[in-house]
């Protein structure tokens, strides 16, 4: 009986008055509301932590811009290695890292936002834009890391360079988060294309 009371109440909310207060949810539509809140949750503790780690990537970046490596001239405030070109390597690594950074902040504020005002709910933005935004941040923030190393490296040359043994170990410790990313990306895509063959 009950069965048939639902069936006959799908097509309730098909009139100019939309479903209103008689529209009962059956065990499919109750099964997609658990599977939507267990992603937007997933959505949303990841959106946490990526916050967190862009937000640490910029206020570390904004250190390193202000805390120039081989110091400041005393008499003009200028940087002593302005001249050498692993120093404005380091300087454009370093701006690129804080612009990268803060701008997937202000993604992650602009889904918080749309979130908010339930934007997503009333179709003015559908879901699908929320996780490319989501997407793009992730790709900033990294791009964002790798730039970060770059600083970490073209800085620690442009101060240790007289010591070159050093210089090359330094170098290699910080470029080989390239090469573990590699491997990172390639385990999962190999672990991947197991699953699927």
């Amino acid at each position: 009986m009950q069965k048939e009371i639902l069936e006959s109440l799908k097509d309730v909310g098909s009139g100019p008055i939309g479903w209103g207060p008689f529209y009962l949810k059956g065990e499919e539509e109750k099964n997609n509301d658990e599977e939507n809140k267990e992603e937007e949750e997933a959505l949303s503790k990841a959106r946490e932590s990526h916050l967190v780690v862009a937000a640490l990537i910029a206020t570390v970046i904004f250190a390193a811009a202000f805390t120039l490596p081989g110091g400041y001239k005393s008499d003009r405030g200028t940087a002593i290695l302005a001249k050498k070109a692993v120093f404005i390597v380091f300087v454009i690594a370093d701006a690129m890292s804080m612009v990268l950074s803060i701008f997937a902040v202000f993604i992650h504020f602009l889904i918080s936002l749309i979130k908010g005002m339930r934007m997503e709910k009333y179709k003015v933005i559908d879901e699908d834009t929320t996780w490319k935004l989501f997407a793009y941040a992730t790709f900033f923030t990294m791009i964002g890391m790798g730039t970060m190393i770059i600083a970490f490296v073209t800085g620690t040359y442009a101060v240790l360079e007289p010591s070159l043994g050093l210089v090359m170990s330094t170098c290699l410790l910080g470029l080989s988060f390239f090469f573990l990313v590699y491997l990172v990306f390639w385990f999962i895509y190999k672990d991947v294309k197991d699953k699927t063959s």
